[in-house]
């Protein structure tokens, strides 16, 4: 009796360690894996933080503004330290140095969450603009890994003058399109 209780609880509780991607049913993320990467049709590749970690590293230092307005007129600023992989950096490490680069230029890269946000890239401004060494993937702030509500992996575009319309909180997929 116990066994079976055993095994109705195992496949029960099985389920909640695996997380789905919304980019695409098939791709099921084990309790370790954290990102998934389609590049145009080829079978999607899947990471964990330990691969992502292995990845050249980058920190990008931003820096906050806010005016406090009233009796006093100041403006407060601070400082973050966001480490992780830049996103070119991924994508040529993982498979996209194989392909033809010609036939890329007309690509784009999606980001997407696990609450079904996107923001998408062109090829162009990941490999051929200075906003390429400021998108980033995201897995530390100030030191530290994110925090639930933000990951474990971010993505942003920290060049972006407005950066929250391409700021994806529990990033799950990248993909290659046409």
């Amino acid at each position: 009796m116990k066994f079976l209780i055993f095994l109705i609880a195992f496949f029960l509780i099985k389920p909640s360690l695996a997380q789905t991607c919304p980019v695409d049913g098939n791709i099921l993320l084990k309790s370790s894996e954290v990102l998934a990467l389609r590049l145009l049709t080829i079978q999607p590749a899947l990471f964990d933080l330990v691969k992502l970690n292995q990845l050249p590293q980058t920190q990008i230092t931003s820096q906050r503004r806010n005016q406090v307005t009233g009796s006093t007129n100041t403006v407060e600023s601070y400082d973050t330290v966001w480490g992780g992989v830049l996103l070119k950096d991924f994508l040529l490490k993982n498979g996209l140095e194989s392909l033809p680069s010609r036939g890329l230029r007309n690509t784009r890269v999606e980001a997407l969450a696990t609450d079904g946000y996107k923001a998408t890239f062109s090829w162009g401004e990941i490999f051929n603009s200075p906003a390429g060494s400021q998108i980033l993937l995201i897995t530390k702030q100030d030191g530290r890994f994110l925090d639930a509500q933000e990951g474990p992996v971010a993505l942003r575009s920290l060049g972006d003058i407005r950066p929250g319309a391409r700021h994806v909180r529990n990033l799950c997929a990248i993909s290659v399109l046409d």
